[in-house]
């Protein structure tokens, strides 16, 4: 909801929804302003800065933080990962009024769609012609769609340098005090490496969230499962959601293969589910189903999240083409 909150659409407290009286009510106690320092696997204890935690069980749920730019000049742009970046970017915006964002996953495009939704001057630099690993028809709808909110775009251009004033590019310089990058995640995975707990490119779990150590999981951005990471918010509260019902010896399973995202853009919603690739027809103006050997393996879908659910149902269950036609 950041992207929302920069462009004035919602107000800060749209972003805490639960107040201190919700975690305690829970059962739960919030230890605010204290870091965890290191698992003392041996003796079950969370080292923090306030002091030791005995735990029977220890989930890590760090998160990640804002890839940054590796150019000369990183240092006069910004990225957009907290509530602090938020508001340091909504700041600069206010005095600025325009903005460049480096990037074409979802978090540069919902803030790009937002912001020009809100009537700012966005451009928008991508070192591809495509977004969100989409084939190049389906890639030039979004970008269509993008264009009409007000969007400008520098397609196929590589980000060489920044300075105080804009951006030098392959393509030229690009004009723009305010800039911000979008180009992915990478995940808090420094306690783990500190206590002797196996890790990647994020922290290594099995398909039941286990570490390598005894009794600790890890969900949500900062685990790695067979090369997978799961870099959303809805993923993160599945992966929340599969974990408790393991742990109360409940059945529970997450499909990290399996694909389901659905994105707003300005004033338009795109859910992208299953795998993408190969075969593509459209079924109607919104939707394009990919498919093998009649069966259904994923589907893009514009402006119908109603019906985007119920095809993530059938896709997940196997569903033949014949079903869907």
């Amino acid at each position: 909801m950041l992207s929302h909150y920069i462009a004035g659409f919602i107000d800060k407290k749209a972003l805490f929804p639960y107040s201190f009286e919700w975690y305690e009510k829970k059962g739960i106690r919030l230890k605010l302003g204290v870091e965890a320092k290191v698992i003392d696997r041996a003796r079950k204890r969370l080292i923090t800065s306030g002091g030791e935690l005995n735990y029977n069980i220890l989930v890590l749920a760090t998160g990640a933080k804002a890839k940054e730019a590796v150019v000369e000049g990183k240092e006069y742009t910004k990225v957009l990962r907290t509530f602090e970046d938020a508001e340091s970017i909504k700041d600069a915006l206010e005095h600025e009024g325009r903005i460049i964002i480096l990037g074409g996953g979802f978090i540069a495009l919902e803030l790009a769609g937002n912001l020009a939704k809100a009537g700012y001057d966005v451009k928008l630099v991508h070192r591809r012609n495509t977004f969100l690993g989409l084939d190049e028809e389906l890639s030039e709808i979004l970008k269509e769609k993008l264009e009409n909110a007000g969007v400008k775009f520098y397609l196929n251009t590589n980000l060489l340098k920044a300075d105080e004033n804009g951006v030098l590019t392959d393509k030229g310089y690009i004009d723009g005090k305010l800039k911000v990058c979008a180009f992915g995640i990478v995940p808090n995975k420094e306690i783990a490496m500190r206590s002797g707990i196996h890790t990647g490119r994020g922290i290594l779990i099995d398909e039941q969230f286990r570490t390598s150590a005894k009794d600790v999981y890890a969900i949500g951005d900062c685990a790695e499962y067979n090369g997978i990471i799961c870099g959303t918010a809805r993923a993160s509260m599945e992966h929340a959601r599969v974990l408790a019902n393991l742990l109360r010896e409940k059945e529970g399973r997450y499909n990290f293969e399996f694909r389901s995202l659905v994105f707003k853009f300005a004033d338009f919603s795109i859910a992208v589910i299953g795998k993408i690739k190969g075969n593509g027809q459209w079924i109607n103006e919104n939707i394009k189903i990919f498919s093998s050997q009649g069966k259904i393996l994923g589907a893009v879908i514009f402006n119908d999240l109603k019906t985007a659910t119920k095809l993530e149902k059938l896709i997940r269950m196997g569903a033949s083409l014949n079903e869907l036609l």
